[in-house]
């Protein structure tokens, strides 16, 4: 089975504040950016059959998602998947989430994509819609590190001439 090269696999909950982060920025990518060659933006919370069928088509995957880590709200971090593995992020450790379908997929001895985790740590997870001030403040730079780390995978990006900003791409969201 021939695999696609790359998706970025955003996780998040539009209505726990800065969960939604890796999914305004999937869709702020989407948006903004094109890639050559092309790639696979995943914007929707997937879990399950979904989820593992997503990490059979591909050869790399990116995931986007906020981590719980003792650091200051809007810090980056990109981890292999051989890292992450034993990290708490926003993911549960049932059997749905990324953790799970990647640990399902290895006992079966499949063989699983390049994961790799680029992370943003939030401010607030309450409920409701939006991002913090401070979340919404780091969001390009979250892009621009996704980005960069595309980049470095082999692939050209451009920007859009048409950009759409921050705020429009949360309140259209």
């Amino acid at each position: 089975m021939n695999k696609k090269r790359l998706a970025l696999l955003s996780n998040g909950k539009l209505e726990k504040k800065d969960q939604a982060t890796a999914l305004y920025t999937a869709k702020y990518l989407q948006s903004n950016y094109s890639f050559e060659p092309s790639i696979d933006i995943i914007l929707n919370d997937v879990e399950g059959m979904s989820l593992t069928n997503i990490f059979m088509q591909y050869e790399a995957v990116l995931v986007l998602d906020v981590i719980g880590m003792d650091d200051t709200p809007g810090s980056i971090y990109h981890f292999p998947m051989r890292e992450f593995r034993g990290l708490d992020s926003s993911e549960n450790s049932d059997d749905t989430g990324v953790l799970g379908c990647l640990n399902m997929l290895e006992s079966r001895r499949e063989v699983l994509p390049n994961v790799d985790l680029l992370a943003i740590v939030p401010d607030d997870i309450e409920e409701g819609r939006g991002l913090s001030p401070i979340l919404k403040h780091s969001m390009e730079a979250y892009a621009l590190n996704i980005v960069k780390t595309i980049e470095k995978q082999g692939f050209e990006y451009e920007e859009k001439e048409e950009k759409e900003d921050i705020e429009t791409i949360i309140k259209n969201y």
